[in-house]
């Protein structure tokens, strides 16, 4: 969605660059979250859709307390990683990836993910997989029908004033969350409606 020059009667500004984000590692928290009914002190909208747990069940390695706490400490570390300089610019190398754990320090090139410090035990990784590309639909839809076009007007102001992603999440009812200067967060909900989609590009600026 950029050109090295402006294209008369393209209304999309040359130089305005906006990547779309559904993060896997966020989606991934969500799906363990619901699957294994963790009693997190985290508040969050409901799901939407609701996951099918499948054959997912919390491993019996810890409590449920202690499953909960890790939870939560790796939504917090997942935030975090929005955080940093040159989020997700480059790919990480097998050594870094190599030196990811728990409580590893963050790195730029790549979000933390439950995966490496925890395991993928308990997770169906076909229910989970099912789920979250329930959730890309705007392969499907003609360039004028996507959001940021259809949303235009609302959309210019709020990258002036430094958005350069939307993290779109699976949450029912409207949801926008200015994440940082660079990054807001919005529900599929929200950014799928036009009026509220406008709601939350004009309340982010």
């Amino acid at each position: 969605m950029r050109s090295s020059r402006p294209m008369p009667g393209n209304p999309w500004p040359h130089d305005m660059v906006l990547r779309i984000d559904q993060p896997g590692h966020l989606l991934t928290l969500l799906f363990i979250r619901a699957a294994w009914a963790l009693p997190t002190a985290v508040e969050l909208p409901p799901l939407e859709p609701v996951p099918d747990a499948g054959a997912s069940a919390m491993p019996d390695t810890a409590s449920r307390g202690e499953w909960a706490a890790r939870w939560e400490m790796a939504w917090q570390r997942a935030w975090a990683w929005y955080d940093l300089d040159g989020v997700g610019q480059r790919h990480p190398t097998p050594e870094t990836l190599r030196s990811l754990g728990p409580g590893s320090p963050l790195i730029a090139e790549f979000p933390p993910m439950w995966e490496i410090e925890h395991g993928d035990a308990g997770i169906d990784r076909a229910a989970f997989a099912a789920w979250s590309m329930s959730q890309h639909d705007d392969h499907h839809k003609p360039l004028e029908e996507h959001p940021e076009r259809r949303n235009l007007d609302e959309l210019i102001p709020a990258w002036r004033s430094g958005i350069e992603s939307i993290i779109v999440l699976p949450y029912a009812g409207y949801f926008a969350r200015r994440v940082n200067r660079r990054h807001l967060a919005v529900c599929k909900t929200t950014r799928d409606d036009p009026d509220l989609y406008a709601r939350a590009l004009r309340e982010s600026t």
